[in-house]
């Protein structure tokens, strides 16, 4: 009986033990034991929101435009494309060369190119037919043609009875040719053998000349440079004359104008663009007329660039209204039909305006 009470004393020991190192109950947070009764516990945070991607570029819109001819005075147009100048403002242009006014006039008004740039000498009758062609920029500010003969070609006057080299009928420098001939008492319809040169590459002018093909053409640089070196010689320089000179504008039309503004703005911010590096980075203004005239003699490419990038380039490149005019006139005594253009109409200053507004444009 003692040994059952020593045991059962042994046990009691032992459950009170087991009891002492048992871990007391975790207690809820005081936030909780604070909650009065029967309210919701506070509901889980958000979880963090999902990755997001930078959202992607706009889509370029697609344009076509076309230029007449290779000339320096393009370089702008040449370098907007290359250096990706107007992928800035959104579009996607597809350049291409259509030699010769009439052929690009054709291509604008079939719709298959939206922008064109030529001659605003050869584009005034064109206009005069067809107001709805409007000029809107334009980059060429002076003239730098030289009017290149055969070496026995002495004065002006001889131009009589000569063969005139021309890309095509119609184009700018037979609309230049034609405007200075009366000056010298030659009637441009009559007393000229005008012979088409295709190709729109002044080249051409320059192989005509050496070959004998031709006696004379209005050449710009480099090709005037190349011709002399063959032995031709400067008749005249055509800035000297006193003539008014319509540029090299870039043309749309006015329905295109009305309906898609911004795609107008935008091919005009890229040319302007263009205008700024080739006048601030000789290296890049040469490589564009390296590639595109295919200039490779370096005294040649120093030439073109020198004689380019100074004012013959404009800064604010609005079309000259009053020039203009004073080109029509001019061409009026033997083309009367323009007397009824009404050039103002076919000028549009709206969309550098509003270039202008948003500071694209230097100052003036």
């Amino acid at each position: 009986m003692r040994v059952s009470l020593v045991a059962y004393a042994v046990g009691l020991l032992l459950i009170a033990a087991c009891a002492a190192g048992t871990a007391p109950a975790a207690r809820a947070p005081a936030e909780d034991t604070a909650r009065p009764a029967g309210a919701r516990p506070p509901p889980a945070p958000p979880p963090p929101p999902p990755a997001t991607q930078a959202p992607s570029p706009a889509p370029l819109t697609k344009v076509r435009a076309a230029y007449a001819v290779v000339s320096a005075g393009v370089a702008p147009v040449w370098l907007a494309l290359d250096h990706g100048l107007w992928q800035k403002h959104g579009l996607e242009v597809e350049l291409t060369l259509i030699s010769g006014a009439p052929n690009n006039v054709a291509a604008l008004l079939a719709g298959d190119v939206q922008f064109i740039q030529n001659s605003g000498d050869a584009m005034l009758p064109f206009q005069a037919r067809e107001p709805n062609i409007t000029a809107f920029l334009n980059t060429s500010a002076s003239s730098a043609h030289r009017m290149i003969v055969q070496p026995d070609i002495q004065r002006p006057e001889e131009l009589r009875g000569k063969r005139l080299g021309v890309f095509t009928l119609g184009d700018g420098n037979y609309a230049l040719i034609s405007k200075a001939l009366p000056l010298f008492g030659i009637n441009p319809e009559r007393e000229v053998l005008w012979t088409p040169v295709g190709g729109g590459n002044m080249g051409g002018f320059v192989g005509a000349l050496a070959a004998g093909a031709i006696d004379a053409a209005l050449l710009t640089p480099p090709t005037d440079l190349a011709a002399l070196n063959n032995g031709a010689k400067v008749l005249f320089n055509y800035a000297d004359l006193g003539l008014p000179y319509g540029g090299l504008p870039v043309y749309t039309l006015r329905n295109t104008l009305e309906s898609q503004r911004t795609v107008a703005e935008a091919y005009a911010a890229g040319i302007i663009d263009g205008v700024r590096l080739f006048k601030s980075d000789a290296q890049l203004g040469k490589a564009a007329l390296q590639k595109w005239a295919q200039l490779t003699d370096p005294a040649a490419l120093d030439w073109t660039y020198e004689a380019y990038r100074g004012d013959r380039v404009a800064d604010r490149p609005y079309v000259d209204v009053a020039q203009l005019e004073q080109v029509k006139e001019a061409m009026a005594t033997e083309q009367p039909e323009l007397r009824d253009l009404q050039v103002e109409r076919v000028v549009d200053r709206t969309v550098l305006d509003a270039l202008d507004r948003r500071g694209l444009l230097p100052p003036p």
